[in-house]
């Protein structure tokens, strides 16, 4: 389903749409690779050093069978993450009406009413996408990872892990437009 038809599907009777949109797929890292792609360096290169030690010195199939598990989860850390991100923001849209803001799949929606919380703003370097977050969610390894937690295993990027996580909408290329249906041009970090 497109995102407008995702939207569309998610209005309540005599809501209206002030902006709708989705993250630019293209946007492949946030400030959160800083940590996260070194670990996973670290992390698959040791899983491939151990299987590799493993097979070579004829520990038996157990063992090789262990070690592949965590090969597998480095390459996904490593690579497989980044698709799986890119998926998901082509496969969620958000939307400002006029009376909430929200996130959709499709299969499960976050929403917050659109006059409750603070929000922070974040422009890109090259200030071409901006992400939106409200605050909320008391999840700190959410906040901590953000936009590379919609990447993580098991995470459709609208639930976390099991607590409530803040409404976001991430990497959106047509900033000025959504802020001016925010009404918050002013505020930048």
């Amino acid at each position: 389903m497109t995102p407008s038809g995702l939207v569309t599907q998610e209005l309540q009777p005599g809501e209206t749409i002030r902006w709708s949109g989705q993250g630019d797929p293209s946007v492949v890292f946030s400030s959160s690779d800083v940590w996260l792609i070194p670990f996973s360096l670290l992390w698959g290169g040791f899983a491939i050093f151990w299987e590799v030690n493993a097979i070579t010195s004829g520990a038996g199939p157990f063992l090789a069978l262990f070690g592949s598990v965590f090969v597998l989860v480095g390459l996904y850390f490593i690579v497989g993450r980044f698709f799986v991100k890119a998926h998901r923001k082509r496969t969620t849209a958000y939307a400002v009406t006029d009376r909430r803001v929200f996130v959709t799949n499709g299969r499960s929606t976050r929403e917050r009413p659109l006059s409750e919380g603070d929000r922070t703003i974040t422009w890109s370097r090259d200030r071409r996408h901006v992400t939106v977050q409200w605050s909320g969610g008391t999840d700190t390894r959410t906040s901590m990872f953000g936009n590379s937690r919609r990447g993580m295993p098991g995470n459709s990027g609208l639930e976390g892990f099991g607590s409530a996580v803040p409404v976001a909408f991430y990497d959106v290329s047509d900033g000025k437009a959504l802020l001016d249906a925010l009404g918050a041009l002013a505020p930048t970090t």
